[in-house]
């Protein structure tokens, strides 16, 4: 009996180490991800700000082809902003988990 209860203890904390390693894992990758994803964001405006000064030139204003790509740009931008008010509201969540843990 007593053999059996250690064997069973010994295999809980094994899949508790692995558990907690994967864990740990997933939220690097998250971490990675969001860094990322800001990174690209970033590069995204740049690009968008090129895009419209661009299309202020004489030369090139009014051209459709530029015309179109702000446009698409444009669409493109919001949807990266209501997926980085997505990205806000998960992290603030965190935030406020934590300062509750800290509060007690």
């Amino acid at each position: 009996m007593i053999i059996t209860l250690t064997i069973l203890l010994f295999l809980s904390v094994l899949l508790n180490i692995a558990l907690l390693w994967y864990i740990y894992k997933l939220l690097r990758n998250m971490i990675e991800i969001t860094d990322s994803f800001e990174d690209m964001r970033v590069k995204f405006i740049e690009f968008a700000t090129h895009l419209k000064a661009i299309n202020k030139v004489e030369s090139f204003y009014g051209d459709p082809t530029i015309t179109a790509l702000i446009e698409h740009m444009k669409r493109l931008s919001g949807d990266i902003e209501d997926y980085t008010k997505l990205l806000v509201i998960y992290e603030d969540d965190i935030e406020q988990e934590e300062e509750d843990d800290n509060e007690n």
